[in-house]
């Protein structure tokens, strides 16, 4: 898989896979693959091939809003 990473690294700024390992660092390569990640994720999602997350209903909004008064008002002094 690093593999394709440098490769998809190397790709992008127009270089070999050499020069990119040679100046890259771990943050570059972290980046690629989480970049890399969420573009397929956000194929699957448009593919209907990945579900995104569950909407909250009115009530459930309601919930989390009188929790959150609640929170913000034992904690204010």
């Amino acid at each position: 898989m690093l593999v394709l990473t440098i490769d998809n690294l190397a790709t992008r700024y127009h270089c070999l896979p050499s020069q990119a390992l040679e100046v890259a660092d771990t943050f570059d390569l972290f980046v690629m693959d989480v970049a890399t990640k969420y573009r397929k994720y956000q194929q699957d999602l448009s593919e209907g091939k990945a579900v995104g997350a569950k909407k909250p209903n009115e009530a459930e909004m309601l919930r989390m809003v009188e929790r959150a008064r609640r929170f913000a008002g034992g904690n204010a002094s």
